[in-house]
């Protein structure tokens, strides 16, 4: 078992040149919820990286949450949280020195050398860069990355390159512990108007984030009625993620509800979901929207929710995950894996082969999409579930109708991981 940390936040890496009103962004982007933000800037001198780090701590910025690249001094100076060096400086740096320490790799051989020295690295290139043009990602193969990092106990290991709100969630579902975006914060270039720019890198950066957090968020879904107390006994026993499927209630009803999850939900750090309508989830702030086999398309949802939402989509057939492959959805809902009662107009029974085969289809047709598996699920299904390479799982009566509903939280979760 991996001993490393994950990531609540996308890392982000500066632009490797000033601009104007770059330290007010970077304050927002802290304020938006980067937890670390690495301060990169190959060709700079000191005197250019004192002024850019003076300045934000002039704003009021949390100066730990920033990580400085190559340079020690300035670190200590002013308090930085964080710093990036090369893999051989890791092996000689001070080691009473109380900050975060980074590398970068290129390589497995390179992770495993440095990691017992270090807290986390960037591994790269996963993907086609957005800021460099002809960097080209890597040939991904889930089972090979997971086997690499299971050799790396210590060192978490953040996916770097190419990284978007798009295939954000795949970077989690490879098995990486966290996640650093470059070009997709800062979009094509840095702009002199500082106010539609800030605007275009803090809505970026929330995609990203929701997406995130959805991803490791989403292995244990909670479907809920709308239960306050319920809920709050899922949070409490480390669920992170609710589902609002108030079928057949009021559209005025479940606003209502749905604003009081929203705010419970946000206490928690939890991903909150609206089931068929993106209107209401827009409306309450949820972070996105569950469409089932006869709700509007993911694209019209797409359309009213926004990039920067989580769009799921129910499936119980590979053909209907053939079809939302071509649609712009972040996970699929398969099942039901057996009978249940808590959902009307069941469709066919999958049982344990039919996850088999579908998922066994999904990577021979290359379809990565994250699948959660659902529908009259318990606590003693979840391992032989998950080995068969669903993503999450998603239960209802099983922990809302719990005689202690923290405690079969917490059950399910130690079952998942």
């Amino acid at each position: 078992m991996r001993e490393s940390f994950t990531l609540r936040a996308p890392i982000v890496i500066t632009l490797p040149y000033f601009f104007y009103g770059e330290a007010v962004i970077l304050r927002s982007l802290w304020t938006a919820g980067a937890e670390i933000i690495h301060i990169r800037k190959p060709d700079a001198t000191e005197d250019e990286l004192d002024r850019l780090i003076c300045e934000l701590q002039s704003l009021g910025c949390d100066m730990s949450c920033f990580t400085l690249h190559y340079n020690t001094r300035l670190a200590e100076t002013y308090s930085l949280g964080g710093i990036h060096l090369k893999g051989e400086e890791l092996l000689h740096i001070d080691q009473s020195i109380n900050k975060r320490l980074s590398f970068s790799a290129h390589s497995w051989d390179e992770v495993r050398k440095y990691a017992d020295v270090t807290d986390y690295c960037f591994f790269s290139p996963l993907f086609d860069s957005v800021s460099k043009k002809g960097y080209k990602g890597q040939n991904l193969n889930p089972d090979t990355i997971h086997d690499e990092l299971e050799t790396v106990p210590y060192c978490s290991v953040v996916g770097l390159s190419g990284i978007t709100s798009h295939n954000i969630w795949k970077v989690r579902t490879l098995g990486f512990d966290g996640a650093a975006a470059i070009g997709s914060v800062w979009g094509p270039s840095a702009k002199t108007a500082l106010t539609p720019y800030l605007s275009e890198t803090l809505t970026r950066f929330r995609a990203l984030r929701i997406k995130w957090q959805g991803a490791v968020n989403g292995k244990l879904q909670l479907i809920s009625n709308g239960d306050i107390d319920v809920a709050e006994n899922f949070l409490a026993g480390g669920g992170r993620w609710i589902q609002l499927r108030m079928k057949d209630a009021p559209k005025e009803q479940i606003e209502e509800q749905g604003h009081e999850m929203r705010i419970l939900c946000r206490q928690y750090g939890a991903t909150l979901i609206v089931d068929d309508d993106p209107y209401i989830a827009k409306n309450i702030g949820a972070e996105g929207v569950h469409l089932g086999k006869n709700d509007m398309s993911p694209t019209e949802a797409r359309k009213i929710v926004g990039d920067d939402a989580i769009i799921g989509a129910t499936a119980n057939t590979f053909d209907d995950i053939k079809n939302l492959s071509l649609q712009p959805i972040d996970y699929i809902g398969l099942g039901p894996y057996r009978f249940t009662t808590t959902k009307k107009n069941l469709s066919p029974i999958l049982g344990l082969e039919g996850y088999q085969n579908i998922i066994k289809e999904m990577r021979l047709a290359g379809i990565d999409i994250p699948v959660v598996a659902i529908g009259g699920i318990t606590v003693e299904d979840i391992p032989s579930i998950i080995n068969t390479g669903v993503y999450g799982i998603a239960a209802s009566g099983a922990i809302s109708g719990a005689d202690d509903v923290k405690q079969e939280t917490e059950k399910f979760l130690s079952h998942i991981k």
